[in-house]
């Protein structure tokens, strides 16, 4: 399979959030289990999402993505934002080890402490995510600069927050 590999170990392991992201379907995607020996993923402090933290004997499971193309890493890019950046890493997986690229944080970013929890975050934050993200990327993709997009970002997540509130206050 051609294209990019990358090792998703957040959010970016849900399906419905890449593809909101990549603006398309993933089935052009194969994705296969992996493990990032000497880190674990704690929670952005401040953030829903997770940063990983160097920690010699640990691993972080995740997922192993073939075949983005330039087009998708240029979109996924722009959803991390200038705090995360890509690097080339050596993954396990169950047939090798292989080298994929993943999103290391920057400087901006530091742990909480706590562990991230794929679980906990499809039940409690995905849904806000999906759909602020699907709007991020519709409106602002392209156009603003992603240096300016955090504003732009909380401010939709304020909105989509609100409506979603008043739904369920109303259903």
């Amino acid at each position: 399979m051609s294209g990019h590999i990358f090792f998703f170990y957040g959010s970016l392991m849900d399906r419905e959030l890449l593809e909101a992201v990549i603006d398309r379907s993933s089935a052009h995607l194969q994705l296969q289990p992996g493990r990032l020996d000497g880190y674990v993923a704690e929670t952005a402090h401040g953030y829903s999402f997770p940063t990983l933290v160097a920690r010699s004997g640990a691993a972080v499971e995740g997922v192993v993505t073939h075949g983005l193309s330039d087009a998708d890493i240029e979109r996924i890019s722009y959803f991390e934002d200038t705090e995360y950046t890509h690097q080339p890493v050596e993954v396990l997986t169950a047939a090798a080890t292989i080298t994929a690229r993943t999103y290391m944080s920057t400087r901006t970013l530091r742990s909480s402490g706590e562990p991230w929890d794929f679980s906990h975050w499809r039940v409690h934050h995905k849904p806000v995510l999906v759909a602020v993200t699907r709007r991020v990327m519709r409106e602002h993709y392209g156009i603003t600069p992603f240096e300016e997009i955090d504003g732009h970002w909380h401010r939709i997540k304020a909105e989509i927050e609100a409506d979603m509130a008043q739904a369920r206050r109303r259903g």
